[in-house]
């Protein structure tokens, strides 16, 4: 039987003509011990959200630096590799895979063989890291190529007349190095098309071809200059060229989640993208206004209404765990930072430091620190002084012609608003129940964001979408009149003030931002 068992295990383990030499070789890893490491290891060993005793098995340098407990792999060395010790339950504080999910004889013995061969892996091409020391950037990692400062390159010498400018000599340099032709010039036809779906997203009509084609012929670098300063002033430009700034800061006119409720004023974020592009805005002050605009610019309505960057992330109005979805905005507005205005995908560095990039998780929160004072608006007023003066002064004599009016109309509604308010309420777990109803004086700034996320769902409740369903006779009845009798003094009321999903601090005091437990 044992006979039998050996002449089975032969082909798995590399044995031919030349005995145990196929096991010294880069293929037998590949084709028979990283199959084993896929199936049975990664899960818990590789470069993932999480790795088990600082142990990757995925690269060569990961296998041979071993992890917490010491070399995993020592090439040669059967007794010293500790990863033999784990996959054979020799140690009963040692037994990878753990939970009777052993290796079998026939894998253990591959395994074996590789090892005693020397562990032959092929070259690492650089896709993966070995692990680094926990909570460390190394003077190696600050040399990381994203986090280099920009410097101008030396303009290559190409020879060439088809290199017109110095763009075209490093493309030509390039094709030259690859073996490549460059392509012929554009015709004007071709070329003016490019411009116009360039800069504007539209094609230019037959007229605007033919003019420029007939222009180019004179003179193209006259022809080319003034189209484009035409098509840079167009309205167009901005709406083109804002959709891609939108889609980076995850701008939507709806909350997401399953109901997906409608934004109706975040159309002046949209806006205040385009008139950005379109005046040519510096980029500085463009970034400064939209993470901070309420503190340099209080007075400034375009910069309170750029702080709506800090309110796109989605919002689920019924969510009753007010603290987990306040987390979930925060981490998004963090990553959504990192990867518009950092160019950097920080989102892995939230549960641990980065495998790839050299960003911490301590770093991660230091971010995450500035946006945590944060307190949302769905709707701020992003009045003018001006507008905010006329308002005032036609709202008054509208307030002293309705007093009356208003008064029965909030007198008769406060029941049933206070009963939509408490229904709401009651739906939320006992503490976040308990920060509602406690005075605003008396709340941290923590305890007040998460009562003021939690209060929207009773102000959803007050739309009049919701609330007018549960007003019941004979109050419907008379409300109904109420609102009839308000209406006749329609012409005498202002019309709104603009408003804006908009963002500021929540007080001079900032919530305590943690790195959470593993």
């Amino acid at each position: 039987m044992n006979f039998l068992r050996s002449l089975l295990l032969l082909p798995l383990l590399g044995f031919n003509a030349q005995g145990d030499e196929a096991a010294q070789s880069a293929e037998f890893f590949t084709a028979k011990i990283e199959p084993i490491f896929r199936e049975a290891c990664f899960k818990c060993h590789s470069h993932g959200d999480k790795i088990k005793g600082g142990l990757v098995l995925d690269s060569p340098s990961g296998i041979l630096s071993g992890g917490d407990t010491g070399p995993a792999v020592v090439p040669g060395d059967v007794a010293r590799s500790l990863l033999l010790t784990a996959i054979s339950y020799k140690d009963d504080d040692l037994q990878m895979p753990p939970k009777n999910k052993k290796l079998s004889d026939e894998q253990i013995a591959l395994i074996t063989e590789w090892v005693k061969a020397g562990a032959p892996m092929p070259e690492e091409k650089g896709e993966k890291m070995a692990k680094r020391a926990k909570g460390k950037i190394t003077d190696e990692e600050r040399k990381w190529w994203a986090f280099q400062p920009v410097r101008k390159p030396t303009v290559p010498e190409v020879g060439s007349a088809w290199a017109q400018n110095e763009i075209d000599r490093f493309i030509f340099q390039r094709l030259t190095a690859e073996g490549l032709p460059p392509a012929p010039p554009a015709t004007a036809e071709l070329f003016v098309r490019r411009l116009y779906f360039d800069l504007i997203g539209l094609p230019p009509t037959p007229n605007e071809v033919r003019d420029f084609t007939q222009s180019a012929i004179r003179n193209p670098q006259s022809a080319i200059a003034s189209t484009a300063d035409r098509l840079l002033a167009s309205p167009r430009h901005g709406e083109r060229w804002a959709r891609h700034w939108l889609d980076l800061v995850r701008y939507a006119e709806s909350d997401g989640y399953r109901v997906d409720d409608y934004r109706p004023n975040a159309w002046r974020y949209r806006d205040y993208v385009i008139r950005a592009i379109n005046a040519d805005k510096p980029y500085d002050r463009f970034v400064q206004e939209q993470l901070a605009g309420d503190e340099m610019w209080p007075g400034d309505p375009e910069a309170r209404i750029a702080t709506g960057y800090l309110t796109h992330w989605i919002y689920e109005y019924n969510n009753r765990d007010a603290a987990a979805q306040w987390t979930t905005i925060l981490n998004d507005i963090t990553d959504t930072t990192a990867d518009v205005f950092l160019g950097m995908g920080v989102q892995c560095a939230r549960c641990h430091d980065h495998k790839f990039d050299p960003i911490l998780q301590k770093d991660y929160f230091r971010l995450q620190a500035f946006f945590a004072p944060i307190k949302p608006y769905a709707e701020a007023e992003v009045a003018t002084a001006d507008q905010r003066a006329e308002y005032e002064k036609k709202l008054a004599d509208y307030n002293t012609k309705t007093a009356e009016l208003r008064q029965k109309l909030e007198d008769m509604e406060r029941p049933f608003r206070e009963k939509a308010a408490e229904d709401a309420v009651s739906k939320f777990p006992p503490e976040t129940q308990a920060l509602i109803r406690k005075p605003i004086t008396e709340r941290t700034p923590y305890e007040q964001q998460i009562a003021e996320l939690a209060w929207r769902q009773a102000e959803y409740e007050w739309s009049e979408k919701r609330f007018a369903a549960r007003v019941k006779e004979p109050a419907k009845s008379q409300r109904i009149a109420l609102l009839a009798q308000l209406k006749q003094f329609e012409k005498d009321k202002p019309e709104p003030l603009p408003v804006a999903p908009s963002a500021v601090d929540v007080g001079p005091v900032a919530p305590p931002v943690t790195i959470p437990k593993k």
